[in-house]
């Protein structure tokens, strides 16, 4: 029988922890995670939503077993225990390599050394050994971690795992028959973060019924994970669930703000050598056990710094918007939900031509460009949508085919073969999954003297673009 350690969840409440996950949970590459938001600059704005990478984490491992679970009542034998162990596993370590405040960093990070790429900085300590400078992806991250932290490379060894076979799953190389389990459309990661995102903002949108869900779950005669066609609306529901609460909590109009704020104050901490975030620093950091250290407080406290030593008033004022929690204005905003085919063509002249007069409305109010920021996004549904034959897509080798596995399936009611959710005549997926929500959102950075001149601008962004709709 094996031996489980209990913790109690407010999420899931009694979680089960095998001997190897506590092992793994001990290491300080994990332990760090305790001290990495999972919504980043989020509890700004919602205060309960401060939790961590951590609990998010220990949460996806313990959905992870319920899935596996619900696939053994149907199907016994279905994996070895080897198996299960390695999905759980991969489950619990898939955000071993998120930045502090994630996703907001990882971008500017991208975008520091993407630019270096076109004009590689002289300086030998900020090179790859093909003399240029390269940053990996916090999923690329966890890979590192798994194949060059000791501690976490002494528990696997341990137990006779390689590194390859969990980040196998959440990386998607030459996935095993089950990857769908940590990421897809319908997967123990995005279950756990609706949940435990609704408990902790106090708001209903991500109450996934996540009993029924699993009690649906079966596989085709393909033996991949689907559900029941009883379960199309619970389907539907999850979908539309995840929909919410990304417009909600993460493209709430605060959130998004400081997080734009937060990339240019990350930039500037590159540039002014603060930190140092290239491929070759991140590795070594790894090897070395500093990379426990690089999390949330670390990255505050270097903010602080620039934020004192800066001479450019700009960045200075960025830093404390962060330190402060001086948001940026919103002062114009434009929604709509178009095909996403490739014809939305009135998003993109909206955005062509915000982007075109946003110089002179800042030369008007003389307000540095630089605290202007143009923020635009597309919001799915699903990864793909039903207007694109499937038939077109399952011969191909490239990424839509990629998208199209990760989709939710459901099976049909002779329970031989299954269909994606957007290709069921039924579900709200069928025509819901080929529209996207674009959004164009104009912010300005407004020194506290010229708070008043947020209305004054909104009214001149109506007027110079009177031909769009602004909300």
């Amino acid at each position: 029988m094996l031996k489980l350690k209990r913790i109690s969840d407010p999420v899931h409440g009694t979680i089960g922890l095998r001997d190897i996950e506590v092992d793994l949970i001990n290491t300080p590459a994990f332990q760090r995670l305790r001290n990495v938001k999972q919504l980043g600059l989020a509890y700004y704005v919602f205060p309960g939503a401060d939790y961590s990478r951590f609990a998010h984490s220990v949460g996806v491992c313990h959905v992870t077993g319920k899935i596996l679970d619900a696939l053994e009542r149907v199907t016994k034998d279905i994996l070895s225990s080897r198996e299960i162990q390695i999905y759980r596993i991969a489950a619990l370590l898939h955000d071993l390599g998120h930045y502090p405040y994630s996703h907001a960093t990882e971008e500017a990070i991208l975008n520091h050394y993407s630019e270096s790429l076109i004009k590689p900085r002289p300086s030998p300590r900020r090179r790859a050994s093909s003399g240029v400078v390269r940053a990996f992806k916090h999923d690329r991250v966890s890979k590192e971690v798994l194949l060059k932290d000791s501690s976490v490379k002494k528990v696997l060894r341990a137990y006779s795992i390689e590194p390859e076979e969990i980040s196998s799953i959440f990386l998607r190389e030459n996935p095993p028959r089950f990857s769908n389990l940590v990421s897809s459309d319908l997967d123990a990661d995005r279950i756990d973060y609706l949940l435990r995102t609704a408990h902790h903002t106090g708001l209903p949108y991500g109450s996934v019924d996540i009993d029924y869900i699993l009690s649906q779950i079966c596989l085709d005669r393909k033996n991949r994970i689907c559900l029941s066609a009883k379960a199309l609306r619970a389907a539907d529901h999850f979908l539309l669930c995840r929909y919410f609460d990304y417009q909600q909590v993460t493209y709430h109009k605060s959130v998004v703000g400081f997080e734009l704020v937060l990339k240019d104050v990350v930039s500037a901490l590159l540039k002014a050598n603060l930190i140092d975030c290239s491929a070759p620093k991140i590795s070594k950091q790894i090897e070395s056990g500093s990379w426990a250290e690089f999390d949330d407080a670390f990255m505050l406290s270097q903010i602080r710094k620039l934020s004192a030593r800066t001479k450019d008033q700009n960045v200075k004022a960025m830093a404390l918007a962060i330190l402060n929690r001086l948001p940026p204005k919103l002062v114009a905003e434009t929604e709509l939900f178009q095909m996403r085919d490739g014809t939305h063509r009135d998003f993109l002249t909206r955005l062509q031509a915000v982007r075109e007069k946003k110089v002179s409305w800042a030369k008007k109010f003389h307000l540095d460009e630089k605290l202007w920021y143009v923020w635009n996004t597309s919001m799915d549904l699903t990864k793909i949508g039903s207007s694109l034959p499937i038939s077109t897509i399952e011969g191909d080798s490239s990424s839509s085919r990629e998208k199209l596995e990760q989709a939710i399936r459901i099976l049909d009611k002779n329970k031989r073969t299954s269909k994606p959710i957007m290709e069921v005549p039924h579900s709200l997926m069928k025509v819901l999954s080929n529209y996207a929500c674009y959004t164009i959102r104009v912010y300005v950075l407004l020194p506290v003297k010229k708070k008043h001149l947020a209305e004054s601008i909104n009214e001149m962004i109506r007027r110079d673009l009177g031909n769009i709709v602004w909300k």
